[in-house]
């Protein structure tokens, strides 16, 4: 079995995204010493699932012995980098967890294939949150097979608000 283990987004207060998503994911938050002084990490409510929050700026450098986190002069806002997770809570309910973090969210649909909350952590980084029926209609609709097909017939989704 191949699943993802965990991820490392930044941020620009670590500790309160941690805090949020933990709270999106019905797990907890705490600090995350290895990431840096600032470094938090969120735990799905499966105890398993992690995302380490760590200082925007803070990038990973390839160290003698292994990994290293070191801040760097190129944080940006913007990245290239997205997650996509399930989370236990209904949509309303992420919804109103994102507005009351202050964070921008939008129910999106991705070309008529599945719906899902896009969530702006602190107005920068994106991730893609599945409510419990989403992400079941997503496991029906997305495997590499149906997505073959879809490039195949020339007909991919595109990105837009719902």
């Amino acid at each position: 079995m191949t699943r993802i283990l965990h991820a490392s987004i930044p941020a620009d207060r670590p500790d309160n995204v941690a805090r949020v998503l933990a709270r999106l994911m019905g797990g907890q938050a705490m600090p995350f010493p290895p990431g840096g002084p600032e470094a938090w990490i969120a735990w799905a409510n499966d105890g398993q699932t992690e995302i380490e929050v760590v200082r925007r700026g803070d990038g990973l450098t390839q160290g003698p012995i292994e990994a290293e986190w070191r801040p760097t002069n190129a944080a940006s806002r913007s990245s290239e980098v997205h997650l996509a997770l399930a989370v236990p809570q209904a949509a309303a309910d992420i919804l109103a967890i994102a507005r009351a973090a202050g964070w921008p969210a939008r129910l999106c649909n991705r070309g008529g294939l599945f719906e899902l909350i896009e969530l702006w952590v602190e107005g920068a980084f994106l991730i893609e949150l599945f409510d419990p029926a989403q992400a079941k209609h997503f496991a029906q609709v997305m495997s590499a097979d149906q997505w073959a097909a879809l490039l195949a017939a020339g007909s991919p989704p595109e990105l837009q608000p719902v």
